[in-house]
């Protein structure tokens, strides 16, 4: 494989084929065994398999594991993705320890990666999909006053300013906190709407399930990387943890990634949604249900737009998951804007993050092989 570093943009792959097919070949040129987690039941969009791949580099029995995961939100998967095909071909793996390995999950959503959207092929959120669904789900009453506000939204230029009007009108009367969460917090009530976080446990993270299983049971430390966009400025990292601001955890974190600010309490400004099911959280049980390993899992976004331009992406992915076999121009500008706010095609942008991304592999490559 060869590419032009004069251009580093070009990690960048343009859709989820060339980049299954890009990270193969990197491991195969790195000697790298790959397991492949085909989806039984779904092809891409040109029959290619749709698959999560996954390779670890380093000793098999190694304590201290980095878990690197990209794409549980389909539409964001060629970011993460190109910051682990710059780190493979930089062989920045090479300084390797006896009891530190890696492994890397490309992508967890290939099906969302294919066809252009956040969400599974079921329409979930996976990141809202990761609990305990035996259990009553958690409620969100603010989404059942906006799901009518979402559903009833035109995705041409005057519709999305009208959607963010009214957005921002209920925000007067409930407080942005409340608006934010009702519309990113998970709702299980409308399997239609936005941020639906499923009603059974999906394909991707039953299969996140059996990879942590037949990886990480005998590891003792693990940190996990779980690669983002849309949070954050514009080309910047943006560091979300599910641990509170008290924890050793959260402490850890601060001094491993310093000078980066760690976010916990304090996600948006102005509003902290309470997340369900997210994926770092239900690794971390998994986890700890297998084996006594003491976890560090951080989600880093790489900021796109501003929220008003982030909130009506979510409008748009939601009516392209509602329009999934609709065709014509509408559909075309539509997928082409969600692909841009969620990976923008700007030389500044790329290029900001693939100058960023290798110190932040090396941090925490540095605070995994120190911790004690």
């Amino acid at each position: 494989m060869s590419f032009d570093r004069s251009s580093p943009t070009l990690f960048f792959s343009k859709n989820y084929r060339e980049g299954r097919q890009r990270f193969l070949e990197i491991c195969m040129a790195k000697g790298l065994d790959v397991s492949a987690y085909i989806h039984p039941d779904h092809k891409g969009p040109q029959g290619e398999d749709l698959a999560i791949d996954c390779a670890w580099i380093g000793p098999q029995n190694a304590e201290k594991v980095m878990v690197v995961a990209c794409g549980t939100h389909g539409l964001e998967a060629s970011t993460g993705a190109a910051t682990i095909l710059q780190f493979l071909y930089n062989n920045a793996y090479l300084e390797r320890s006896q009891d530190t390995a890696l492994l890397i999950i490309h992508p967890i959503n290939p099906f969302g990666w294919a066809y252009d959207r956040r969400g599974n092929e079921d329409g979930i959120d996976l990141n809202r999909n990761c609990l305990d669904h035996s259990l009553p789900y958690p409620v969100n009453t603010a989404y059942d006053d906006l799901h009518p506000l979402i559903k009833n939204a035109h995705v041409d230029s005057e519709g999305l300013v009208a959607f963010i009007k009214a957005f921002h009108g209920y925000s007067a009367q409930h407080g942005l906190g409340q608006s934010i969460g009702g519309i990113t917090a998970g709702q299980y009530t409308y399997p239609n709407g936005m941020s639906f976080g499923g009603n059974a446990l999906s394909w991707s993270c039953q299969t996140l399930y059996t990879i942590v299983e037949q990886y990480l049971g005998h590891a003792k430390k693990i940190v996990m990387v779980d690669w983002h966009t849309g949070i954050g400025s514009y080309g910047k990292p943006y560091f979300i943890m599910d641990d509170p601001v008290s924890s050793p955890a959260y402490a850890q974190a601060s001094q491993w990634w310093a000078p980066h600010t760690i976010h916990s309490d304090d996600i948006l400004d102005g509003a902290s949604p309470d997340y369900s099911g997210l994926i770092i959280r239900g690794l971390k049980e998994k986890i700890t249900s297998i084996g006594n390993a003491e976890t560090l899992c951080v989600v880093i976004e790489w900021g796109t737009y501003k929220l008003d331009e982030m909130l009506q992406s979510l409008l748009l992915d939601d009516w392209l998951k509602a329009n999934y076999t609709a065709e014509g121009p509408l559909v075309d500008t539509v997928r082409a804007q969600l692909i841009d706010r969620f990976c923008p095609q700007a030389p500044k942008w790329r290029n900001a993050v693939l100058t960023t991304a290798p110190s932040l592999y090396q941090q925490a490559l540095k605070g995994l092989r120190k911790w004690d």
